[in-house]
C-alpha cells in the first residue's frame, strides 16, 4: 500500500522515516481511510516499543504521507533469516513486544498484522543491554475498539466475514473473518515466537488459503516436534507457546500482563537447561 523513504526534516535537521501512500490508491476510498487511521493510531500512542508517528501531512500534488520514527536496525525477520534465534534473545524480544501490545490494547488498539516484518530492531549498545530494542510498527490494518474508536470516529471498513491480514500469522477467528481482539495479537506473537526458536512456522503452505484452513483447525506442533535434533525446549517455554496458539481465544492468555508473566516464568526455566 505504501513506500517507506529516509527523509530529512529540513526545519529541525532530523532523518525520520517517510511513509507515502502509492499514487494509485489515493482515489480509492479503504485504503485512504486506512492510511488516515494508522496516523491516528500512531500519533495517539506513545510507547518505547512501539514505532512513534509524527505527523500526516499531504503534499501539493495530493500524496499522502506518514512522518515517522527511523528505525535503521533491520527487522526481526532479517534476523531470523540467519536461523533460530536464541531462546534468551528469542524471550526478551517477545517481551518487549507485549509490553507494546499491553499499552496498545488499554488504548484500545489492536494491531491484527503483526509479523517479524513488522518488529523493528534498535541495535544493543551498553553492556546493561546485550539484546537489540524491539519497537512494533506498521498499524495500517489496526482496529480501534471502544471508547477510542468513538472519540476518533473511526468507521467501519472491515465486515464481519472479509478477512485481513497476513495468513501465516493469523488467528483463527481472524481467519474466520470474525471480529476480534487483543487476544488475536497474542496468538500472532505465538506464531513470531514459536517460528524464532525453531526456524520454522507451525502453520505453513505455499497455499495461502490453506494455511488459514490450518490455522483454524490443525493442532500445532510442540517446538521439540518442529525444532527436531537440536537442544531440548523447557516444559514452561513449551506450555507458554502452546497456550498462546490455542483456538479459541478463551483459551489463551486473557491479556498481554498475564503472557508476559508466562513468558518471565519461561525465561527463567532456561537457567535449568543452561
Amino acid at each position: 500500500m505504501a513506500s517507506v523513504y529516509a527523509a530529512e526534516d529540513v526545519d529541525t535537521g532530523d532523518t525520520v522515516a517517510l511513509k507515502l501512500l502509492l499514487p494509485e490508491l489515493l482515489k480509492e476510498k479503504e485504503p485512504v481511510v486506512r492510511f488516515r487511521r494508522e496516523a491516528q493510531a500512531g500519533i495517539l500512542l506513545d510507547h518505547p516499543h512501539l514505532v512513534k508517528v509524527f505527523d500526516l501531512g499531504q503534499f501539493e500534488g495530493g500524496a499522502l504521507f506518514l512522518a515517522m520514527e527511523l528505525i535503521p536496525g533491520g527487522s526481526l525477520a532479517d534476523l531470523m533469516d540467519l536461523g533460530p534465534v536464541e531462546p534468551r534473545r528469542a524471550l526478551v524480544l517477545c517481551r518487549q513486544v507485549l509490553e507494546a501490545l499491553g499499552y496498545a490494547h488499554g488504548c484500545g488498539v489492536v494491531h491484527r498484522d503483526l509479523k517479524p516484518a513488522n518488529i523493528l530492531l534498535v541495535a544493543a549498545g551498553t553492556p546493561d543491554q546485550p539484546y537489540e530494542v524491539a519497537k512494533v510498527g506498521d498499524l495500517g490494518l489496526v482496529k480501534l475498539v471502544g471508547d477510542t474508536a468513538d472519540a476518533l470516529g473511526a468507521a467501519k471498513l472491515t465486515r464481519t466475514g472479509v478477512v485481513f491480514g497476513t495468513p501465516a500469522y493469523m488467528a483463527p477467528e481472524q481467519a474466520l473473518g470474525r471480529l476480534v481482539d487483543g487476544r488475536a495479537d497474542l496468538y500472532s506473537l505465538g506464531i513470531i515466537l514459536f517460528e524464532a526458536l525453531t526456524a520454522v512456522r507451525p502453520f505453513d503452505s505455499d497455499d495461502p488459503m490453506d494455511t488459514m484452513r490450518r490455522q483454524v483447525s490443525a493442532p500445532p506442533p510442540t517446538l521439540a516436534q518442529a525444532a527436531g535434533p537440536r537442544p531440548a525446549f523447557t516444559r514452561d517455554l513449551e506450555a507458554l507457546v502452546a497456550r498462546a496458539l490455542a483456538k479459541r481465544p478463551e483459551d489463551r492468555f486473557r491479556d498481554a500482563t498475564a503472557m508476559r508473566s508466562a513468558l518471565d516464568e519461561a525465561f527463567l526455566s532456561l537457567d535449568a537447561v543452561s
